[in-house]
């Protein structure tokens, strides 16, 4: 996990700068959303939350990886970036059927017109998609300070966009709709101008897809979307099972959790995933990249752990000065949204480890069966009740280490 002191902090600063940054605009977020948006409004947004993602983690996954795994080795960037536009916009159609079947149930849970949920849901998956490719490409080519750009302009607008809406908008759920839509304009429009020098100057055609058949084949797209079923499983369990108003206050502690988890987990990703590829391309043994992702998985579930610990353990001294008082039954979530989204995030590195290792195939068959176990526990657990399920997502965090670790390893060597 180490590197010399004076290669590594000009890489990490950027990285620093873009995390902090975000740490700072959800914690501005959480005092925001539980001083301004009642409980069960703040569960309805959390639920449509969980969809904006379709098309980053879902239609467009595989593009998205294929991006981040090969833009530093393509013979043309701009080539590459001009194919994977058009690859991007070939999948609108299958984006937009996707975004009408989520809606629909969005709209019967929350009883808005199913017209007025399909244009929520559908431009803003596939800016969302459009950005995270933009970001994808910044991060393979280490370009870090751009990626920070795009990181900054994204946080602030997903912040402050939709809580400007909701003030101007009279209190509607329908204005956190509108004002996420904007954010996802000015994040995908950020992408697009950080990667301005690659608009230009290439191949006059580029004839054939970039994306083999591990990216766009069957198993990824069953990879696809059980990254995607972890992220949301739980918002639509708390808000099915337990009711809206327990959704808000799920909500609310899950995204104070996320700030640390997620923000960890980026910066341990973006620091070294570019170096398991390197790795992975030119070393003569596999052991040496499994070995470095074990370090850096370890160190980064020992770190996320602490952190969500602290986090829960401060949080009553948070209430008044952070959390109004009207959530502070969102306490007792933090920790366990936490564990989860540890888990979810470790398991990412062992995605990684299969990808860097060209195993792209055996990502199906590990990222199904941790899927599986994962949102299996979580449907079961909250079947027999809230405390079965809050436990669970404590013990989550062991999962990877049991079974997706192995499992990694046992393709990477086969």
């Amino acid at each position: 996990m180490s590197s010399p002191a004076g290669s590594a902090f000009p890489r990490l600063l950027p990285i620093l700068v873009a995390q902090g940054f975000g740490v700072a605009c959800g914690v501005a977020g959480v005092k925001l959303n539980s001083q301004l948006i009642p409980p069960e409004i703040l569960g309805f947004y959390g639920v449509f939350l969980s969809l904006t993602p379709l098309g980053l983690w879902v239609v467009h996954a595989g593009l998205v990886k294929f991006v981040g795994r090969h833009w530093n080795a393509a013979p043309s960037r701009p080539a590459l970036l001009h194919q994977g536009v058009r690859l991007w916009a070939r999948r609108l159609p299958a984006l937009a059927l996707l975004a009408l079947l989520a809606a629909l149930p969005l709209a019967q849970l929350s009883g808005s017109p199913a017209a007025w949920a399909w244009l929520a849901v559908f431009p803003t998956a596939a800016l969302v998609a459009f950005g995270g490719l933009a970001q994808s490409a910044l991060q393979a080519e280490r370009a870090h300070w751009r990626d920070c750009a795009v990181s900054v302009c994204g946080s602030a607008s997903r912040t402050f966009a939709p809580l400007a809406c909701f003030v101007l908008g009279s209190g509607t759920l329908s204005a956190l709709w509108t004002g996420f839509g904007l954010h996802a304009l000015l994040f995908a429009g950020a992408g697009a101008l950080a990667l301005r020098s690659y608009w230009t100057n290439a191949s006059a055609s580029v004839s054939a897809s970039p994306l083999g058949s591990a990216y766009s084949g069957p198993w990824f797209v069953v990879v696809a979307t059980s990254g995607w079923v972890l992220s949301a499983i739980n918002r639509w369990l708390v808000a099915l099972r337990f009711g809206e108003t327990e959704a808000g206050y799920f909500t609310l502690a899950g995204g104070a959790a996320l700030v640390v988890s997620a923000t960890l987990g980026s910066v341990f990703l973006q620091f070294f995933q570019p170096g398991f590829f390197t790795l992975g391309d030119h070393a003569q043994s596999l052991q040496p990249l499994a070995r470095r992702v074990d370090r850096v998985a370890l160190g980064y579930s020992v770190t996320g752990l602490a952190a969500v610990s602290g986090l829960a353990l401060a949080s009553p001294w948070l209430v008044g000065p952070l959390i109004s008082e009207r959530y502070r039954e969102a306490l007792p979530w933090i920790f366990p949204a936490g564990c989860f989204g540890v888990a979810t995030l470790t398991t990412g590195f062992y995605q990684s480890l299969l990808l860097a290792g060209r195993r792209e195939s055996a990502c199906g068959p590990v990222e199904l069966a941790t899927a599986i176990v994962l949102a299996g526990g979580c449907a079961i657990s909250a079947l027999l009740g809230r405390d079965w399920f809050s436990s669970w997502l404590v013990v989550t965090p062991l999962v990877p280490w049991i079974l997706t670790r192995p499992l990694a390893r046992y393709y990477l060597f086969r």
